[in-house]
């Protein structure tokens, strides 16, 4: 019984003794004269407050007229100390107009002047404590890093590698060198989520002041263009931010919308791995010089978005000294060229010193879908679809000494071999 006695005799004193903190105490603002213009001298003042018991703080700045600046506005805080350094800016937003539409202003440093600080401290009973007392600045710096001429041409784009469509330039003045700029993407069904926004091929560093443009292509690429093989954010209408923030807390945001549509990383595969090799036995097939070495093989579009393809198609034949792009100015159709962002199925072997010469769409018009894109027919191999490819190649010489090995291919043109050494065999060449 007395042990228990002891007890709440104990729980008595430590209840009683927290009681002797006020809610709010030990507050401190030095030192009271500052500079807020980052030139590392006097740039800040360092706040120090106690609080007692769980209360909302709040800390804001009065100017001669009596507005009121707030620095932190009613934010939660549990028994503990605390200490903060301000630099002069405060949040105060606003929309400003500049050239080329308008800025949201959400923090800014305050102008040089005598300024009344007030610590403030209310608990869930509506109880309040303050402390209050002055701070100078002088030689703020003031100037906002302003962002003009925000624009994003087209407003909408489709990222998956096609080589149509694929990114968007984003364009921009900025005021001032500022440290910190952030570009990103929220969709307003997911407000919490930021998509970043990796620009590349910028004219200039993105934080410095000056005109800016630069290619953003839902970060598929990195800043020097090294393809990534990454996913960009999901297809949806988004609302794109630039937040820029220069040294002292100067902060500005500007936006626009952009639309994402059938966005994805692009697969394909050669079924099975394996080409049926007219001819092939025990992984050789012997050709007579002048006559042909056929082959059909089925790709796959193992992906989400459309794998846009082009000619010479299916049933196309070479010659061994013929190459895709002779056949192009052959038969005058310069869609048979290198494009950026076709695929083609392809045949290379050991001694052409060439990647890939014969190619062939990924499959026939009959396996493809049509679309007629700025006027000019386009064809696409459609997610979860086969195309059929087949071809010869006649050797009309013999292949260089030592030539052994041929394979096959998946092109993804100026992106990459998305798919080497499929199904190689050993092709003898001899005399008719």
């Amino acid at each position: 019984m007395r042990s228990r006695l002891l007890v709440l005799v104990g729980l008595v004193l430590l209840l009683s003794s927290c009681s002797f903190w006020p809610m709010l105490s030990r507050v401190e603002v030095a030192p009271a004269i500052i500079s807020p213009n980052a030139d590392g001298v006097d740039d800040v003042t360092l706040i120090r407050y106690r609080i007692g018991r769980a209360a909302n703080l709040s800390i804001y700045f009065l100017d001669g007229a009596g507005q009121r600046y707030y620095f932190r506005d009613h934010q939660r805080r549990s028994p503990g100390r605390y200490e903060v350094y301000w630099g002069g800016a405060v949040n105060d937003p606003q929309v400003r107009q500049v050239g080329g539409g308008q800025i949201r202003v959400e923090s800014r440093v305050l102008p040089d002047g005598i300024y009344t600080w007030v610590v403030e401290a209310v608990d869930d009973r509506g109880h309040q404590q303050r402390a209050a007392g002055q701070v100078t600045l002088q030689h703020a710096d003031t100037a906002l890093p302003e962002v003009r001429e925000f624009k994003v041409t087209p407003e909408q784009f489709r990222p998956n590698e096609d080589g149509l469509d694929d990114q968007v330039t984003i364009s921009y003045y900025l005021a001032k060198d500022v440290p910190n700029l952030r570009l990103y993407l929220i969709d307003s069904q997911r407000p919490r989520l930021k998509y970043p926004v990796i620009l590349r091929n910028s004219n200039s560093e993105p934080g410095a002041s000056g005109w800016h443009q630069a290619l953003y292509d839902g970060g598929v690429h990195d800043q020097n263009g090294r393809y990534l093989a990454a996913e960009p954010p999901p297809d949806g209408t988004y609302a794109l931010y630039l937040e820029a923030e220069d040294r002292v807390g100067n902060r500005v945001v500007v936006s626009s919308t952009l639309t994402i549509s059938e966005g994805g990383r692009p697969l394909a595969e050669i079924a099975g791995g394996s080409i049926d090799w007219q001819g092939e036995m025990n992984g050789k097939v012997g050709v007579p010089v002048g006559r042909r070495l056929c082959l059909t093989a089925v790709v796959i579009n193992i992906g989400a978005v459309p794998l846009r393809t082009s000619g010479p198609w299916p049933g196309q034949a070479y010659r061994l000294t013929q190459s895709y792009r002779d056949l192009a100015a052959t038969y005058a159709e310069p869609s048979w060229a290198e494009q950026r962002g076709v695929w083609r199925f392809g045949i290379n072997y050991d001694t052409t010193g060439v990647d890939f010469s014969f190619r062939w769409a990924i499959g026939r018009p009959e396996d493809l879908e049509q679309r007629v894109i700025d006027g000019q027919s386009q064809y696409y191999l459609m997610p979860g679809r086969r195309g059929m490819v087949y071809g010869c190649i006649q050797f009309d010489v013999a292949p260089p000494v030592g030539t052994d090995r041929w394979w096959g291919g998946l092109i993804h043109e100026s992106v990459q071999i998305a798919a080497n050494n499929v199904d190689t065999v050993s092709v003898l060449v001899g005399r008719p």
